[in-house]
């Protein structure tokens, strides 16, 4: 198993955001419901490691950033969110004289979460979250096979790939777009923006059709992120 060490601060300040925020906060508005959402975004990923191995064997760098698509939802219970969210996130390709590489990602997390500011529809929480991710590292030849090279010799296609655990931090600004008169409900389209960092804090080996694959560059799902929300839900004043 794979540990990457790190400072501690970022996730101590956000671990302090989201069970103090509820302390400090002062006549907030008390909800209740529920929202889904698509979440498409852009997220900058930690890979100068696998990057750095590439390049020992005379391979071009990925680019860093990864288009992202995914989605979620969560329940609102008096304020305290409660929910889960999924994203594929998906590279630029390389591509050589004989070979081309791809390098994708994705990870599903547990969140929790406050909402510490609501005003017309307008809702803004800090965001902390766990699960499992994974990258995925393919090297294929840009040849066309024949049946039988294909049978003979593992040469054609090979993909690398190495699971983690992951913890999210995230803060998000969400506005409902209400189409119900009542002033205690809303419900309606959902539209927002959430920005936050994804951390492995320790990762799993590398593996190659579900075997260990040794000397591999310790990394995992490190970066950050900046995602819009689009969807919709319903909430009513406690």
């Amino acid at each position: 198993m794979i540990f990457i060490h790190k400072k501690t601060f970022s996730f101590a300040f956000f671990v302090f955001c989201l069970f103090a925020t509820p302390i400090f906060s002062q006549k907030v508005t008390k909800i209740s419901g529920g929202v889904g959402f698509f979440m498409p975004g852009v997220s900058i990923l930690s890979i100068s490691k696998i990057n750095s191995s590439l390049e020992n064997k005379n391979y071009p760098k990925f680019s860093n950033s990864f288009t992202s698509f995914g989605g979620g939802g969560h329940a609102i219970i008096s304020n305290f969110i409660i929910g889960g969210e999924g994203h594929g996130l998906v590279g630029k390709e390389i591509t050589t004289d004989k070979r081309m590489l791809n390098l994708s990602s994705g990870y599903g997390i547990a969140n929790l979460g406050y909402i510490f500011y609501e005003k017309h529809g307008l809702m803004v929480y800090p965001i902390l979250g766990f699960g499992g991710g994974g990258l995925s590292l393919s090297i294929t030849e840009r040849t066309i096979p024949t049946f039988d090279q294909v049978i003979d010799s593992l040469k054609g296609h090979v993909e690398l790939s190495i699971g983690s655990f992951v913890l999210n931090f995230a803060i998000g600004a969400d506005y409902l777009i209400s189409f119900d008169k009542n002033e205690s409900t809303r419900g309606g389209v959902l539209v927002g923006i959430r920005a936050g960092i994804i951390y492995t804090p320790f990762a799993g080996n590398w593996t190659m059709d579900e075997n260990k694959v040794s000397g591999g560059p310790e990394t995992g799902v490190n970066g950050v992120y900046l995602r819009l929300l689009i969807g919709g839900g319903g909430t009513s004043k406690n």
